[in-house]
């Protein structure tokens, strides 16, 4: 499979912008999904932009070849919360309240490009829009809006993995 990397690179530096990276990044890398399906942040001519490449465990249809409806909108959901997240100053986990995809065409197996913009951060809610492109950004294959809930408490990591004490 080829890899398509006409608008992007990775950062370098450390620019803010790189810091910004750095963050989603590091966000992506926590999510187990996200590190199966291998996505990456790059830098666009627009900012900062997930990478997905393409491996043949993501193709739905092997006769086109095309890659699989759900990996797109995964691929939406999992972009969109890395952005909200980033701009949380409270750092909070976001849940995703609602969620709407459409695909526009068929995605070839190639890499797969996504950005988001935030339509609305607010103290509890953010809406956020997804595009997703292959060769072209202004050919996209699939788009989406995303609403997610952001915890009113922000919870520790370690608080996750503790268990609560038994009583006797």
């Amino acid at each position: 499979m080829s890899t398509i990397s006409d608008s992007a690179q990775p950062i370098s530096g450390p620019t803010e912008s790189g810091k910004e990276y750095a963050d989603w990044q590091a966000l992506l890398e926590r999510t187990p999904y996200a590190r199966h399906l291998g996505l990456e942040v790059q830098r666009g001519d627009a900012g900062l932009l997930v990478h997905m490449p393409c491996r043949e465990a993501l193709i739905g249809n092997f006769m086109l070849p095309a890659l699989h409806g759900g990996v797109l909108g995964a691929l939406i959901e999992l972009t969109a919360r890395v952005a909200a997240q980033s701009q949380d100053t409270g750092k909070r986990c976001p849940r995703i309240l609602d969620s709407h995809v459409n695909y526009l065409r068929s995605a070839k197996a190639r890499s797969t490009f996504a950005s988001a913009d935030i339509v609305r951060q607010g103290r509890r809610t953010s809406l956020v829009r997804v595009i997703c492109w292959q060769s072209d950004k202004s050919k996209p294959i699939a788009s989406g809006q995303v609403q997610l809930l952001l915890p009113t408490i922000a919870v520790k990591q370690e608080d996750l993995h503790e268990q609560p004490a038994q009583q006797t």
